[in-house]
Formats: C-alpha cells, structure tokens, sequence
C-alpha cells in the first residue's frame, strides 16, 4: 500500500500529474484555436476572392446586358433603314418602267411621224390617188376609240370621210391600208371601228361612248 495517498506513479504527485494534464489540454486548445484561425483565415480570403471575382462577372453582366440593348436598338434602327430603301428602290423600278414606256411610245411616235410624211410626199395610198373629201362637212373620225389624226388621214385617203363609209368599210380592208402605210400603223385593231361608226353615223352617242368603256385601246378584250 501507498504510504502516501497523495503519491501518484512515478516520482511526482497528484496534483502535479494534473497540472501536467491541464497544461497539455491548455496546448492542444490554443494549437487547435491556431489551427482552426489558420483555416478561417484561408477559408476567408477564399470566400472575399470569390466575392469579388462575383462582384466583377455582375458588373461585366451588367455592362453587357446594356451593350446588347444597345446593339438591338441599333439593329431595329438597320432593319427600318433597310425596308425604307427597299420601298425606295422599289419606287425607283416603277418610275424606270415608267420612262422605258414612254421612252418606247416616243420611238414608236417617230416612226408613225416618219412614216405619215413618206405617204404624204407620195400622196398615195393603197396605189389610188388621193380621195378629194366630199361636197358636205366630213365627218370627225377620230370620235372612234382607237383612230388619232394620222389615221384618219389615212381613211380620208381611201375615200373614207364619214360615219357611215366607215361602217360600210370591211375590217379586212381597213387593216389592208393599215398594213401598207408602214409597220408604225400595224399596232392598231380595227376591229371594232365599223362597229363604232355604225352607231356614230345613227348619233347613238350614250350607246357609243357605254361601248368605248367596254373597250381597251379600241380593241375587245373579249377578242
């Protein structure tokens, strides 16, 4: 038995065993405080370096949201642009078709100009001399859709001075004396020109002009 009840193992006692144990745990608390700060410590500057690297793509998100809003406004803007242009271009086609046609009806006005002063140096028609007009006031043939001046001077030519010769007159004839005054004069139909003179030389004049509406340049368009 332990003379001593105080009297641990060893050489020293109770109380200084317990010393001991209590300066060990008092160590091994402030190694693990240092070690658990060490680890807050590089835990933290982790988490403020990811704050601000956080803060940086926010703010760059930002910037790029208002530079694609930008970009869309300005697109829209391209986009309006481009459908003016179009419907400028589109403006400009039809007022060169425009020009193109009158461009072509000057040509054609030339030749049927050129060609009505070779048949009026020749002063003949069809191989007929030229027709005097008769005693009474000749009539206005060019009341009939689809005949102008020249050929009505053609028609007076033939012998054709009134309403009446013209709607006795065949197509067929008519559109001879086309054909031989030059190719300008080939564009016309008479078709419906003895049709048109019957009802002028009867003066059913509502009837004539119901009957020119119906038709398109002097010809049926139902021909």
């Amino acid at each position: 038995m332990f003379e001593n009840t105080l009297q641990g193992p060893g050489n020293g006692t109770y109380v200084d065993h317990t010393f001991e144990i209590l300066l060990m745990l008092l160590v091994a608390f402030l190694l693990g405080l240092l070690l658990g700060y060490i680890l807050w410590s590089k835990w933290k500057k982790l988490y403020l370096e990811l704050e601000a690297e956080h803060n940086r793509l926010k703010t760059a998100h930002v910037e790029l949201e208002k530079e694609h809003t930008s970009l869309q406004y300005k697109l829209e803007q391209c986009e309006t642009e481009n459908a003016n242009q179009r419907r400028k271009i589109s403006s400009l086609e039809g007022d060169l078709t425009g020009l193109r046609f009158r461009l072509e009806k000057c040509e054609s006005d030339l030749t049927m100009i050129a060609a009505a002063g070779a048949a009026e140096s020749s002063r003949v028609v069809l191989g007929t001399a030229v027709v005097a007009p008769p005693t009474a006031n000749p009539d206005d043939l060019k009341k009939i859709e689809g005949i102008g001046p020249k050929i009505e001077k053609l028609c007076n030519d033939i012998g054709i001075w009134t309403f009446e010769a013209l709607s006795k007159t065949s197509v067929e004839r008519l559109q001879e004396m086309l054909e031989q005054a030059g190719p300008s004069y080939r564009i016309a139909e008479p078709t419906t020109w003895p049709r048109q003179a019957e009802l002028a030389a009867a003066s059913s004049w509502d009837e004539l002009k119901e009957y020119q509406n119906f038709l398109s340049g002097g010809k049926d368009p139902g021909m």
